[in-house]
């Protein structure tokens, strides 16, 4: 009778806590308990919200010009004094009303805009005073944050676009007990805080609309669902099985005996 208890015992376990390569393999085939994507042909770009901090830099063969705005951005100087981390001082914020205070031209709306259309906002209005102008305009405040069961912080975004499976690597990657399976993105839009959710086991990932990190992005890691004991293999289980038995017989003898 103790010896089936024990058999039923390790079974359950093995079953219910061992981490096997199906629960945390990437890119794997959809079906059987995978799921499939759909696929996007495109991914829209980032568009600027209120609250960002925009790095631009005029450039020109001009040297009057050129002296202009080699100078310090005293508006995002003032912001960032106060900060450990160095950023660029030729940064901008977006204030309340959508618009960045830019030198020698003045306010120029360019939230809800992507990077690239911005450029085409603030490039517009300089070629009026400065015609052989260039501007090489970027997001300065470009992190995500990752929490949960993962090596949880806060991560620069150094690219333009960042896959999911980047994002994961720069934090650690995921710990063997992490719920691939129910990955959760935390998204802050304009209408409010959007939840992504998916199984980033899936090969259909890829070109999905998971597959890039935006900036702001959470992602949140959960661990399996039930999980108690924390066996990574079967080995594990064994051990763990022998040891509490080899504790309890000699408990009992010198104890109860």
């Amino acid at each position: 009778m103790v010896k089936n208890l024990v058999k039923v015992f390790i079974v359950v376990l093995a079953v219910s806590s061992c981490v096997t390569p199906k629960r945390v393999n990437y890119l794997q085939t959809p079906g059987g308990g995978i799921p499939s994507y759909n696929q996007v042909n495109t991914v829209d770009d980032y568009k600027l919200e209120v609250g960002d901090q925009v790095y631009i830099n005029v450039s020109t063969l001009n040297e009057d010009s050129k002296k202009l705005f080699s100078g310090s951005n005293s508006n995002f100087a003032e912001s960032s004094a106060s900060s450990s981390s160095s950023v660029d001082l030729n940064a901008y914020t977006i204030f309340s009303d959508g618009k960045i205070d830019f030198p020698f031209i003045g306010s120029i709306k360019i939230a809800g805009q992507t990077a690239r259309e911005a450029k085409d906002s603030v490039l517009s209005k300089l070629k009026v005073i400065i015609p052989d102008c260039d501007v090489d305009l970027r997001l300065a405040n470009s992190f995500f944050t990752v929490v949960g069961v993962a090596a949880s912080g806060r991560f620069p975004i150094t690219k333009e676009k960042l896959t999911v499976f980047q994002a994961l690597a720069i934090s650690g990657d995921l710990k063997s007990f992490s719920d691939r399976a129910k990955i959760h993105v935390l998204r802050p839009t304009e209408n409010g805080t959007l939840v992504k959710s998916f199984d980033v086991r899936s090969k259909d990932i890829i070109n999905s609309e998971y597959y890039y990190i935006r900036p702001n992005d959470v992602i949140y890691v959960q661990a399996f669902k039930g999980q108690f004991f924390g066996f990574e293999t079967f080995s594990s289980v064994i051990t763990t099985v022998s040891t509490t038995l080899s504790f309890g017989y000699l408990l009992y003898h010198l104890v109860l005996k």
